[in-house]
């Protein structure tokens, strides 16, 4: 019996995802089909290439190393198949946090657009906790988060810091200044749930000053969360890229601090499968559209 490619890639995401029930999802099969699949894959082979209970599919000894093989025939695959005219061609299933989307993210997808005119984008804008968890179950294959991993499969590319700064309604804060960490937490503090990046810079720079501020509401939208702060009904740490409107015409506060905010790193993640240049040079069009935006800078941080 031979081995087909369909069986190999079919292999491939249920060991990635350890599910066939996830790996169905993602190749858009039934489940009796990538059971099958695998079925016939492990006759060909002559051994079994996963534990199943009701956690998943782990795979055996023998499982992982043909893991590596049919990792390295797949790459390969996609070599054979690349051409240079049209490098890239399909649907991108891209996520994206809100501050990029806000910001850089027009002229990223413009960009890609002219590189790539083949390539169709679904766009999905969430927090970079959910983002990285839907990268990781195979349901994105590019997304820009502050919430890089520790996944095998999955390469974090750091591309710049943004600013962050506390914010109010114009005057809310009153003329004190700078203000201390005690004097923001006798306010209602807005910030988006955990676990996020942002959250933990909102409590790390509280925990700072040895300072648990009783009010921490939250919401998962920052446009939501600069039209609550605008409103008086919060204050809050946003990116500084998102509120040139608002501090051009002088409709809100930046706060001046006794400490400063720590910038939030942002990261452009992709799984390790196929020619992996193509996903580096998507990173670095997402850089330079985001330094051009002005959300991020160049940092000293080890990618």
């Amino acid at each position: 019996m031979k081995i087909s490619l369909t069986q190999i890639e079919t292999f491939y995401w249920v060991a990635r995802l350890k599910s066939f029930h996830a790996a169905s999802r993602h190749l858009h099969l039934t489940q009796p089909t990538v059971s099958a699949r695998i079925h016939e894959l492990e006759s060909a082979l002559g051994y079994r290439l996963f534990e199943r209970d009701a956690k998943g599919a782990a795979l055996t000894p023998k499982g992982a190393s043909f893991l590596n093989k049919a990792t390295r025939l797949l790459d390969l695959t996609d070599d054979v198949l690349a051409d240079d005219a049209t490098p890239m061609r399909g649907l991108l299933r891209l996520g994206t946090n809100e501050s990029a989307a806000l910001s850089g993210l027009a002229a990223f997808l413009a960009g890609l657009g002219q590189r790539y005119p083949s390539l169709q984008v679904e766009l999905s804008v969430d927090v970079g906790s959910i983002l990285r968890g839907r990268l990781c179950a195979g349901g994105l294959d590019f997304a820009i988060s502050t919430d890089p991993g520790a996944h095998p499969h999955i390469r974090d590319v750091l591309l710049g810091e943004s600013e962050m700064i506390w914010v109010s309604a114009k005057g809310k804060a009153g003329p004190k200044a700078p203000l201390t960490a005690a004097d923001i937490a006798r306010m209602p503090v807005l910030t988006v749930p955990a676990p996020s990046a942002l959250h933990a810079l909102n409590m790390s720079w509280f925990a700072g000053a040895r300072v648990s501020p009783p009010r921490v509401n939250s919401c998962n939208s920052l446009a939501v969360m600069l039209r609550l702060v605008m409103s008086g009904t919060a204050v809050a740490i946003l990116p500084r890229a998102i509120l040139g409107r608002e501090l051009a015409d002088d409709s809100i506060d930046i706060l001046e601090v006794d400490r400063p905010v720590p910038p939030l790193a942002i990261y452009a993640s992709f799984p390790l499968i196929g020619d992996v240049r193509v996903s580096e040079s998507i990173a670095d069009m997402a850089r330079e559209a985001l330094m051009d935006s002005q959300l991020i800078q160049r940092c000293n941080k080890p990618a």
